[in-house]
């Protein structure tokens, strides 16, 4: 009987898997089947082409296979955090901690495709344009990773299964074509070569600065020292979103985090600093700055024109725009509602950290950063 038990799970889980291969609408699919069940996502090869037949290829065999097999072979959930991903992609990892990864290619960032939602399933990378082929499935709202990390597929059946998956289990992808369109989609080298020479490279700054999307010369954010050397770079990658960002959709938003609030001559007159700060990065007619002054904790935003038309949902109006108009009411609301949100966070990791590893105070502001940042992305992305 115990020799039948693995049988009958096999059987039973690819009989699930064809009660569901057949009520699903024509389209590409990727079937994870795992120990805990079997999941189905749905791959958005139209809107990321290259990414896709990336990931198509690597399962089927198509690209980079490994010893007559599909790269793809022999996977397991090397990386689990509950409540935020399940990782996988690299078969090295599962032993040997070795990197064979077979290839890079460039982002490929949509307007609307979000790290939102629980099953989204997005390419891991080490920086902008180094995807390979690990991926990760959300396990709730990772809207933070929004313009960092390419979105390639969502979750269709099976989001029960993905809360139960267990570090290092193993499991199997099959990828479903259903349809004539999904059958034709081509996975082979030369596809993928034409595809990814049609993607543009990042073209941002490496490093956060005075020229980039984003920066924090005091250091304000966590960001790695000698005594933390794993700390993430907090400034790099919220510089990153933001070039990203703006590559995508052409709209640029650019941050800075302040030690101090601006002398009393540069802000007597209400707006002036800010407007005088877009212009000189370049947000003055089109786009967003966000800026904050730690000295008194102060959030401010500035919005362009088109901006600000955005947030009212309508052309503005001399009246709109009065100091105390319809979008300065709009925007303190906008500020309020992203800190409050940073500090609903940060109060959930206080909750939840041991009390000796309690997060720093510059997590509270790299959580009200995300919230200011994505909330602007999210205004201002193209519809």
């Amino acid at each position: 009987m115990r020799s039948f038990k693995p049988m009958v799970l096999l059987a039973a889980l690819g009989f699930a898997s064809a009660l569901a291969t057949e009520k699903l609408a024509d389209g590409l699919y990727a079937e994870f089947t795992t120990p805990r069940g079997v999941f189905v996502t749905e791959l958005h090869y139209r809107q990321v082409p290259l990414t896709v037949a990336s990931f198509v290829g690597l399962a089927e065999g198509t690209l980079a296979p490994r010893d007559g097999k599909p790269f793809f072979t022999g996977l397991t959930w090397y990386r689990v955090v509950p409540g935020f991903v399940i990782q996988s992609g690299n078969p090295g990892l599962k032993d040997t901690g070795d990197t064979p990864v077979p290839y890079t290619f460039n982002d490929e960032f949509v307007p609307g495709l979000h790290n939102r939602e629980i099953g989204t399933l997005s390419m891991a990378n080490a920086g902008p344009d180094t995807n390979g082929c690990e991926f990760f499935v959300t396990l709730g709202d990772c809207t933070r990773l929004n313009y960092l990390h390419t979105v390639f597929g969502r979750t269709i059946q099976g989001l029960e299964v993905l809360p139960l998956i267990q570090p290092n289990d193993a499991f199997t992808i099959k990828i479903l074509r259903l349809g004539a369109e999904a059958k034709a989609f081509k996975a082979d080298p030369e596809t993928f070569k034409a595809l990814a020479a049609k993607v543009a490279p990042y073209a941002g700054a490496a490093e956060p600065g005075l020229a980039a999307h984003f920066d924090d010369p005091s250091q304000l954010l966590p960001h790695p020292m000698e005594s933390q050397p794993d700390v993430p770079p907090r400034a790099k990658n919220f510089n990153f979103k933001l070039a990203n960002f703006e590559r995508a959709t052409g709209v640029r938003v650019v941050g800075r985090l302040f030690a101090k609030s601006p002398a009393a001559a540069e802000d007597a007159v209400p707006g002036a600093y800010m407007h005088a700060l877009a212009r000189k990065l370049g947000v003055d007619k089109h786009g967003a700055l966000a800026a904050y002054f730690a000295d008194e904790k102060d959030w401010r935003v500035w919005l362009s024109d088109a901006a600000a038309d955005t947030f009212l949902g309508h052309h503005a109006t001399a009246a709109d725009l009065a100091p105390e108009g319809p979008l300065h009411v709009i925007k303190t609301a906008f500020i309020d509602a992203a800190v409050a949100e940073g500090d609903a966070a940060f109060a959930r990791q206080q909750q939840a950290a041991p009390a000796d590893q309690q997060p720093p105070p510059a997590q509270h502001l790299k959580l009200q950063t995300d919230a200011i940042l994505d909330g602007l992305i999210l205004k201002l992305e193209p519809k």
